[in-house]
């Protein structure tokens, strides 16, 4: 992806510098980058008679012979080049289309050559591609977020549960929601509004407006967070020899280092392994647990997680159980139903 933004970023910024650049003669094939008709200071409605009358002229006064100009030489080299293209009928035709058409220079040269670019600074260069990257990715994680809130959004105002799709975060700012909702219905009764409470929570523009502010306050990590100006990857780059810096330090304490680990870095590091959404949805006592037992460790991990196996099979054997055995009840009313009869 970032391969694909690097390159178009690039066209975008030739196309934009090639778009002003000027054609000319770089290979002589005319009068270089100056119009021979000028050289030679005829219009080009000029017949061949005022060409020929134009070079004499110009040869009285610029002939290396007459002229001591150090520049005599040069100077009367291209007088005789305008005047060879202007004689020639082939020669002054292609120029002619060459002033109407100057992008069609290869036409007429069998070259084709634009003025080279100027010269950039290619730290500004960099600078402009890591801004464009930088927009892009912001612009993608704001979306992502914008998702989150409204996936809270609609889980709050539709009551969405466990098994509809919704979490225990949501149920619980559902909660919030309500408590703070039924508050002001209350006291907006107390105040006289008889209106107050007469329209369905969940439509009710103040519910809506309580949701917004509570999912408002939320603060989401992970990969749908809120994009801030640090998390810039122009930022980060310029950042990098701090991060590297901070991340050694911080492998070091955890790792390497034979003081005790704090805590924390203990909490980071439990977070890290089990998942923030796994994290947030555990109680406090589960979390020390899982702290205590140093689940950030890769064996003690992976044995939590056959731990968990474990509990679901029997949790669902559970279940499979329970459903037979009112399966079983129900066939022993039947058939004492049936031996009262």
């Amino acid at each position: 992806m970032i391969k694909i933004i690097v390159n178009l970023c690039i066209i975008v910024f030739i196309i934009l510098h090639l778009s002003s650049c000027e054609i000319y003669d770089p290979v002589n094939i005319f009068c270089g980058s100056i119009s021979c008709y000028d050289i030679l200071g005829v219009q080009r409605t000029a017949d061949l008679k005022s060409i020929k009358k134009a070079y004499r002229r110009l040869s009285l006064t610029e002939h290396p012979d007459k002229s001591k100009a150090a520049n005599a030489t040069e100077v009367f080299r291209k007088i005789s080049k305008a005047y060879e293209v202007l004689m020639g009928n082939e020669s002054k035709a292609l120029f002619d289309y060459y002033l109407d058409h100057p992008r069609d220079y290869f036409k007429v040269s069998g070259h084709h050559y634009m003025k080279n670019l100027p010269k950039s600074d290619v730290r500004l260069v960099f600078t402009i591609v890591l801004l464009l990257i930088s927009w892009f990715f912001h612009t993608i994680q704001y979306q992502k977020y914008e998702k989150a809130i409204k996936f809270l959004k609609n889980a709050i105002t539709n009551n969405l549960n466990l098994k509809n799709g919704g979490t225990k975060q949501t149920m619980d700012l559902l909660k919030r929601a309500t408590d703070i909702y039924n508050d002001k219905i209350k006291q907006m009764k107390s105040d006289g509004d008889k209106s107050a409470g007469k329209i369905k929570m969940q439509k009710d523009p103040l519910f809506l407006q309580v949701v917004d502010e509570i999912v408002g306050g939320v603060k989401i990590e992970g990969g749908y967070k809120k994009p801030e100006w640090r998390d810039l990857i122009i930022v980060k780059a310029a950042m990098l020899p701090y991060t590297v810096l901070q991340w050694a330090q911080t492998y070091h304490r955890r790792y390497l280092s034979k003081q005790p680990i704090p805590l924390d870095d203990k909490i980071e590091m439990s977070r890290e392994k089990v998942g923030l959404a796994t994290w947030e949805e555990m109680d406090e006592m589960t979390r020390n647990k899982l702290i205590d037992r140093e689940i950030w460790k890769s064996e003690v991990y992976a044995a939590w997680l056959d731990e968990k196996q474990v509990e679901e099979v029997k949790k669902n054997s559970k279940g499979k159980h329970s459903k037979r055995r009112q399966l079983v009840e129900k066939e022993a009313e039947y058939d004492e139903f049936m031996v009262e009869e």
